[in-house]
């Protein structure tokens, strides 16, 4: 055994660790012999360095007593039981772990899938120790701990189940109490409870929403809010002086304060856009929800199609079956005009027959697409004729095909969804064009186009949606030999739009012109522009071409921003529009402004344009970029900056943070070569006075 380790150990031999790495970052569940053979070994080995990074036992068998008393004051004063005989009984529940799978081969996948988050966590640390030596004093009793905690969870686990109770080769092993184990579920449940009915009711009905999850997922928030938005537990117009995302952040906040989900943290940011749930606490969520009749639930805990006595389906793929079978073959009987919520967990394929997809006359949400962070979670269609049955549902409120594939065009019948708050079309790769009537969406406050690259123009209608606040994904193209589209000045009598993001085709003759229309838009908080390369044609649409311009987009954004930086910088401007800002002139009041590969090397010049003193927050990524004055004698007001992929940005950092940011309080910065005696922690962090006042 000893020697396998040794052959795998990411220490001895790092390229097949990182073999290891990538395979399991691909997301395939791993084959038990596979388990057995390499990823168990692979964690006995990083267990063996990490007892080996561990003080000295005296001779009595325990710790140093000198070194343990400045570590103990250090790491964590209630220990008693000493750093190795944690390790010990680590690799006593591991060597009981393998023992039980060979026997039960049906824990195997809640036990891969555990330990390979303690693998990548501790392979994350190993090349820290590498290159940074930056774990050599960093404090190890709470990992221990915690792997402890893992570890012991899945020996109670196998251990629980009856098919081992009786095996002769576990006769020895220790007892577990179940009861424990049920006392603690129901000692969880009674505290849900208490919280659940302190809650009023629009909050208790936002709850049961977290039911549908699988466990241990992280959620973002904004996926929920769209859905409560749908279900009309909170609503996106401007009724009581509040944004959805307002009152939704507030219902976080009071869930977050009572312990029922916790925030899931990027760096450097103090606030979340993502949150999760814990096992336990999700058991007792979803004993709510069944009590309440939200939504069925299978013996396993999973939702499913079944809306015999409730108002929801949810599509998932699981072994035994999909729900998307059984809502079309099994609960055909059922009346469909009942369903006022579809939402795709995770079915790959949506396959719907047309006759019960139009049925659903009555549905409010729409799920369709991917509602995870990651892109791992793919969703396709075979065809999209089953989508000409939305002309029927007339009280449909949100509608995501968010990173759905193969949907190259939208049905005319979307145009006839009058109630329509939300609609997102985020990383629908194939979709060529909006349909012509999308101005009907009168009641439509989110737009999101976000990564449709094949999209070259918006629709004149766009202008109509006179209730939008956010819109993503507005593309400037190429001038349309009909001249019938959506220009970005025609966004200006949008007087609800506060955030906007835009994509900038850098060989548009009007682009730069269509920019300056800026100082118009009133209530603009938040902006991006990103400046990407067309390589593709409609008129020639083919699935070579589609493929071919999505590789294009990607090699674009990256490798080719010398030879985009040689494309003439139009210099034309509205008759109209001033040079210099003026005194009252400067109606927008941006707080938070994103550009990405910029083809200029300094600052655009339709930003001298805009009233730039309550910019707090500044994100700039790829480009040519080598200076980020705006001006000269100008100094930002921001107090968070971010830049990446900056390889031409040539500045000192005692010039960039005392002349042009004096205000900054957090900066980061990744693979910008050129930025020079940046004082930045091991994470690209650089944080103003205090580690713990960490700003987003």
């Amino acid at each position: 055994m000893s020697r396998h380790i040794s052959s795998t150990s990411s220490f001895e031999s790092p390229y097949v660790s990182l073999d290891l790495l990538a395979y399991l970052n691909s997301g395939k569940k791993t084959p038990f012999h596979v388990f057995n053979d390499v990823v168990m070994p692979e964690f006995q080995c990083h267990l063996l360095k990490l007892k080996q990074l561990l003080p000295p036992k005296d001779m009595n068998g325990t710790e140093d007593n000198t070194s343990r008393t400045v570590r103990d004051e250090e790491e964590d004063d209630s220990n008693c039981n000493g750093s190795h005989a944690i390790v010990e009984e680590i690799q006593k529940d591991l060597d009981y772990i393998n023992k039980a799978c060979h026997k039960l081969k049906d824990s195997a996948d809640r036990v891969d899938e555990e330990i390979q988050r303690l693998i990548l966590q501790r392979l994350d640390d190993a090349f820290r120790e590498r290159t940074e030596e930056a774990l050599a004093n960093s404090p190890r009793i709470n990992k221990l701990k915690r792997t402890k905690d893992v570890v012991s969870m899945l020996k109670n686990q196998i251990c629980s189940s009856p098919q081992l109770s009786s095996d002769s080769l576990l006769d020895k092993q220790p007892e577990v109490n179940i009861n424990d184990q049920k006392i603690t579920k129901s000692l969880t449940l009674k505290r849900i409870k208490e919280m659940y009915n302190g809650l009023n009711e629009i909050q208790k009905k936002c709850l049961l929403c977290f039911s549908v999850f699988p466990e241990n997922e992280t959620i973002k928030k904004k996926v929920l809010i769209h859905w409560w938005v749908g279900e009309e537990f909170i609503d996106s117009l401007n009724g009581d002086g509040k944004t959805a995302e307002e009152t939704g952040n507030d219902y976080f906040k009071e869930f977050i304060s009572k312990g029922i989900i916790e925030p899931v943290k990027k760096k450097g940011r103090q606030s979340s856009e993502n949150c999760k749930m814990q096992s336990s606490v999700r058991d007792a969520i979803i004993k709510l929800a069944e009590k309440d009749e939200f939504v069925s639930f299978d013996s396993k805990g999973n939702p499913n199609a079944d809306f015999s006595s409730c108002s929801r389906v949810c599509l998932v793929k699981t072994e035994e079956g999909s729900s998307l079978r059984d809502f079309t073959y099994i609960y055909h009987h059922l009346k469909h005009e009942n369903i006022q919520t579809l939402f795709n967990v995770n079915e790959p394929e949506l396959n719907f027959r047309v006759d019960r997809f139009s049925k659903m006359k009555n549905l409010k949400v729409l799920q369709l697409g991917r509602w995870k962070a990651s892109a791992r979670q793919l969703v396709e269609v075979e065809d999209t004729e089953f989508l000409k049955g939305l002309k029927k549902m007339k009280q449909l409120r949100y509608f995501s095909l968010r990173g759905i594939s193969r949907i190259t065009e939208l049905p005319n019948s979307i145009c006839e969804l009058s109630n329509l708050r939300i609609l997102n079309l985020n990383g629908c790769d194939n979709l060529e064009k909006l349909p012509d009537g999308i101005g009907s969406l009168k009641q439509l406050t989110h737009l999101d186009m976000s990564d449709c690259f094949l999209i070259s123009h918006m629709p004149k209608g766009l202008a109509s949606l006179l209730e939008l606040q956010v819109l993503k994904g507005f593309v400037i193209g190429k001038q349309s030999p009909s001249g019938l589209y959506c220009k970005l000045a025609d966004l200006a009598r949008l007087k609800h739009l506060r955030k906007l993001s835009i994509h900038v085709d850098r060989t548009s003759l009007e682009a730069e012109k269509e920019l300056n229309s800026f100082p118009q838009f009133r209530k603009l908080q938040s902006l991006s522009v990103a400046w990407w390369s067309s390589v593709y044609n409609a008129s020639t649409s083919t699935t070579t071409n589609v493929a071919f311009a999505r590789f294009q987009r990607m090699v674009s954004r990256e490798n080719s921003m010398k030879a985009l930086a040689k494309i003439p910088r139009i210099l034309s401007r509205e008759k109209s529009m001033p040079t210099t800002p003026g005194p009252t002139s400067l109606p927008v009041d941006l707080h938070k402004l994103g550009l990405q590969y910029f083809h200029g090397s300094k600052m655009p010049d339709w930003l001298k344009l805009l009233n730039l003193e309550n910019l707090k927050k500044l994100y700039i990524r790829g480009g040519e970029l080598s200076d980020l004055r705006l001006q000269e004698d100008h100094s930002w007001a921001v107090e968070c900056l971010r830049l990446k992929s900056l390889s031409k940005l040539k500045m000192d950092w005692p010039e960039l943070q005392q002349q042009l940011f004096p205000k900054l309080k957090y900066a980061e910065k990744e693979d910008c070569p050129q930025l020079s005696s940046f004082p930045s922690d091991d994470n690209g962090e650089w944080i103003w006075n205090a580690a713990d006042t960490k700003q987003a």
